[in-house]
């Protein structure tokens, strides 16, 4: 009931005050204010990305490395312990580095 009393007057306002010219209405310095905003924000969202993703690749081939020279050393110790296969076999070589906890 109060919200139709506020919106009849509104609208009984604003017919007598103003008259429409369509070549005048624009959004004003506030419309570009936040169109100008999200466009900021846009381009910052993007760089962020960007850094995320070189990131994530960057730490992808040092452990694409780690793996291949470990494998490389358990190559050699298998080599260097002769055919009886008598290298020492204790530790963990050539299992998978734990995966870094996500943030």
């Amino acid at each position: 009931m109060i919200a139709h009393v506020i919106a009849s007057a509104t609208l009984l306002l604003a017919e007598k005050d103003t008259e429409f010219d369509p070549n005048t209405v624009s959004p004003g310095v506030g419309g570009f204010l936040a169109f100008a905003g999200l466009g900021v924000g846009v381009i910052v969202l993007g760089f962020l990305l960007v850094s995320r993703l070189r990131r994530n690749q960057y730490r992808y081939e040092v452990r694409e490395q780690i793996a291949a020279e470990q494998a490389e050393a358990a190559d050699r110790d298998g080599e260097a312990a002769g055919p009886t296969g008598a290298a020492d076999t204790t530790g963990d070589r050539g299992s998978e580095p734990d995966p870094e906890p996500r943030s």
